[in-house]
């Protein structure tokens, strides 16, 4: 019997109806690439499993071999975690592809004193650094003083000299809050349910709600504001708080897809109908949005492009030390499904 063919990544570009070049910059770092081109190259690479050569560059043959993750434990693969596990494969992927290996830590409460380094540090594990979700500017300042590069991820430390990589959230808040308007949720405004002021892609969401708002000459009003912990228990608490104001809204922008699941769970146990008689938009769009009843509308983020991003910022911060620092965004896109409707 002959040996099979090994797939080609020309064979993934006519797959996928996409030039060589396209498929290509999908395997590298170049996020110039549409997310739809991005999305049918992966898919055609799964369906006739091809698998990019693993490499490794000049600077990695000569000590670079593993790489480090340090995030809290919620932020790990799990039933309560459907947007970071997606991260984490993209970074696994990524690490996977120049060669390298991924080391995780847990961070579970952040030391008192900031000379108790992540023992991935400690022991030199890892030759650079990937920070997921929030850690604080000082704990962030004190590795950075060992010498090893990071890149965080989903946060953007103020006032730290540090790369990092996020998803386009003031857009994405900005995208979600039209959306809502342009369907006629206009008096009383949309309600916004947010989450913890650490995160700052939440704070990003809320400052493109507050943008909309303001672009279409509609005050913010705080009664419509509530902080929320990003949860589907938190969605119902915040979702009820809403409907008890003597003007309640009639739309609401959840900053996650978890707290909209709850919000909606809370206005069918009202009996008020999804979307006929209250409008719902999420974000993430987690793949449970699409299984929702009615189906949830969403902005978008490519969570596995995170991870993968910040990983090849990271190589590249390794091999390139003196480089300016960098934060990039990636672009978010509106996911119109069920769950909104025009304000009757």
């Amino acid at each position: 019997m002959g040996t099979r063919r090994r797939s080609t990544l020309r064979d993934v570009a006519q797959r996928a109806g996409v030039s060589v070049g396209t498929a290509s910059g999908v395997f590298t770092s170049n996020s110039s690439v549409s997310d739809e081109a991005r999305a049918a190259v992966l898919a055609a690479a799964s369906e006739i499993g091809y698998h990019p050569r693993r490499r490794q560059t000049k600077e990695f043959a000569t000590g670079i071999t593993t790489f480090g993750l340090l995030a809290r434990a919620e932020h790990y693969v799990g039933p309560s975690n459907p947007f970071y596990g997606p991260v984490l494969y993209g970074a696994q992927w990524a690490v996977g592809e120049l060669g390298l290996s991924l080391v995780l830590e847990t961070l579970r409460d952040e030391p008192s004193s900031h000379h108790q380094m992540p023992l991935i540090v400690e022991r030199r594990q890892a030759q650079g650094l990937l920070l997921a979700g929030y850690v604080s500017a000082e704990y962030i300042t004190a590795i950075l003083r060992t010498g090893t590069p990071c890149v965080v991820i989903d946060h953007h430390a103020a006032g730290v000299a540090v790369d990092s990589v996020c998803a386009d959230d003031h857009r994405g808040g900005y995208l979600a809050t039209m959306h809502l308007l342009e369907l006629g949720h206009r008096d009383p405004p949309p309600a916004i349910i947010t989450g913890p002021s650490t995160a700052t892609s939440i704070e990003a969401r809320f400052a493109g709600y507050r943008d909309a708002l303001t672009e279409s000459g509609i005050p913010v009003e705080d009664a419509y504001v509530r902080e929320g912990r990003l949860s589907a228990e938190s969605g119902r608490d915040e979702m009820r708080a809403l409907l008890d104001l003597t003007t309640p809204p009639t739309a609401v922008f959840c900053c996650n897809d978890n707290t909209a699941i709850g919000a909606i769970d809370l206005l069918r146990e009202k009996g008020i109908a999804v979307p006929d008689e209250f409008s719902v938009i999420g974000y993430d769009d987690i793949d449970m949005a699409a299984q929702t009843v009615p189906r949830l509308t969403t902005i978008a983020v490519d969570k596995e492009h995170l991870g993968m991003q910040a990983v090849w910022n990271l190589a590249q911060r390794v091999r390139h030390p003196q480089m300016g620092v960098r934060d990039t965004r990636l672009r978010v896109h509106l996911v119109e499904r069920s769950s909104t409707a025009p304000r009757t």
